[in-house]
């Protein structure tokens, strides 16, 4: 095992208390980690040197049918370590299943009401670009996207903010009771970066607007009009 990588020496060291060491003669003896078995294992062909401690450090072991599927399992735990990290710092939650992003899109059109001139028009742009999310999550869930958003509104008006797309049974209920939730810090981060994504369009569509037409230089007009010369 001496060719291993630098992730998984990484990981070693975390799992047995080990320390990084570049040179073995100047290794000490609080260098030395602790690990309670050390056995080698084939999993679907592949061997494996499992060294099993009380440390801090895990490995978990994902396979599938094609390198597809794989990829989908890895990607998945990925993203749910990444939301427990991130609830470690910050664990403020709002309600999920898309309930969030409908209340906030009639809240923004509620607001359109009271701006007069074509500034409503881009607060309702803003309200539609909301309802993205939500419409994304009913097609997953084999329903219409439209009937979904538009029952979702009616739903929320009549009931409560809470309530979002119960994908299992395809019906729409209170996702704090199913204890379906989104990350605050991830939705403000959604928001705020659609928000910078759409004033830098805003500003790229203008100074290409502004810009002259591209102009051929005088000595290179010269030559294309007179190659021979």
């Amino acid at each position: 095992y001496r060719r291993v990588e630098k992730n998984d020496l990484d990981l070693i060291s975390r799992s047995t208390g080990a320390s990084l060491i570049n040179d073995v003669l100047s290794m000490r003896e609080e260098d030395v980690g602790i690990f309670a078995t050390s056995r080698q294992e084939q999993i679907g062909g592949v061997n494996y040197w499992i060294l099993e401690s009380q440390g801090k450090g895990a490995t978990f072991v994902a396979t599938g049918t094609t390198d597809e599927i794989t990829a989908e399992v890895e990607r998945c735990f990925d993203d749910a370590f990444g939301v427990a990290c991130q609830m470690r710092s910050d664990p403020s939650v709002l309600p999920g299943a898309g309930a969030v992003y409908i209340a906030l899109a009639r809240s923004m059109r509620r607001f359109a009401e009271t701006i007069p001139g074509r500034e409503q028009l881009a607060i309702e742009a803003w309200a539609d670009a909301l309802e993205i999310v939500p419409r994304v999550l009913a097609e997953n869930a084999g329903m219409d996207p439209t009937d979904s958003i538009l029952s979702l509104t009616a739903s929320q008006s009549k009931i409560g903010s809470t309530i979002g797309i119960n994908h299992e049974n395809k019906s729409f209920d209170c996702s704090v009771k199913r204890n379906v939730y989104d990350l605050f810090s991830v939705v403000s981060q959604i928001i705020t970066g659609g928000n910078e994504a759409a004033i830098s369009v805003l500003r790229i569509d203008d100074i290409l607007w502004a810009q002259q037409d591209a102009e051929i230089p005088e000595d290179v007009q010269e030559r294309l009009e007179n190659p021979m010369a």
